[in-house]
């Protein structure tokens, strides 16, 4: 009942016990799911959603936020919805990591455990993930968006939502002056050699997470330990490196709320200014610091 790609990994649950009925349900829903997105330009905005920037956090952490953020999404997915209730249901997170070496789950063999070890030992961490995609590198420098949010509130099928992301990303050079644009290879590039973000997406019925990661002003040298993507005559480009100046993520970040905004029809609101948002900031703390331990 899985499905999944270079971008994406896509959970859909088909109720029925005869096999041909499974069969054929399962092809209609992933036509649709992966159909190619007729549009992706920006959407009148129909409602706001929050974002939270939490500066620097291990991925860990991070990867344990997402697990509680997506179960409460679908727990509220089970009550009754008034929409008059306050209650933050969507949140766009917004994160630093220290340096590490991310993974899409595969089956282990000797290289990639001799490769693990590697790249520990220069002192950056190693995870593998449920996420779509091949091995990428998130550090210091780069702006690190992991959108939690129920695709079918923005009428989006899964490829849609994917090209969403992409033209925020693209929308977010732009502003910089930055040509940037989508190729047959995963991720953003300026040119068709030159990568500045890399995609990764994971849906679980129709909630997303994981996401994207925005190269900045990162140590771009830490590519250079792996085959970003599995792509092996590529490389890794910056905002900083293309604008040959300093572009922190503290300058692109406003700039990438903004453009998410655009792109999917939403008033971007910080979550701290909120009642509501600073609820969902405690439990948030309470996820990182341990106290609260995600399924």
């Amino acid at each position: 009942k899985n499905s999944s790609g270079e971008t994406h990994c896509v959970q859909y649950f088909v109720p029925t016990t005869s096999p041909h009925c499974r069969v054929l349900r399962l092809v209609v829903m992933l036509r649709r799911a992966f159909s190619a997105c007729s549009s992706a330009t920006p959407r009148t905005a129909t409602g706001t959603l929050p974002y939270l920037s939490l500066g620097t956090v291990p991925y860990g952490k991070a990867l344990a936020l997402q697990r509680h953020l997506v179960k409460r999404r679908h727990d509220l997915n089970h009550e009754s919805h008034d929409p008059a209730d306050p209650t933050i249901r969507d949140v766009l997170l917004l994160v630093q990591h220290p340096p590490t070496f991310t993974a899409g789950r595969r089956i282990k063999g000797k290289s990639e455990l001799e490769q693990e070890v590697r790249l520990k030992g220069l002192g950056a961490e190693y995870f593998e993930t449920l996420r779509g995609g091949q091995i990428t590198f998130h550090g210091p420098g780069q702006l690190v968006g992991y959108p939690i949010l129920d695709i079918r509130d923005y009428q989006l099928n899964v490829r849609c939502y994917v090209s969403y992301l992409e033209k925020a990303v693209i929308e977010t050079c732009r502003r910089y002056g930055v040509k940037a644009k989508t190729t047959e290879n995963t991720g953003v590039w300026v040119d068709d050699n030159h990568k500045i973000a890399a995609l990764g997406v994971q849906l679980q019925r129709y909630v997303s997470s994981h996401g994207l990661a925005i190269n900045c002003d990162v140590d771009l040298s830490w590519f250079k330990e792996i085959v970003p993507c599995g792509l092996a005559e590529k490389e890794t480009t910056s905002l900083s490196e293309q604008l040959t100046r300093k572009v922190t993520v503290e300058d692109v970040l406003p700039q990438f709320v903004d453009s998410f905004g655009l792109t999917f029809g939403r008033n971007m609101v910080d979550a701290r200014d909120s009642e509501e948002g600073q609820k969902l900031l405690q439990e948030v703390h309470q996820v990182i610091s341990g106290e609260i331990i995600p399924p």
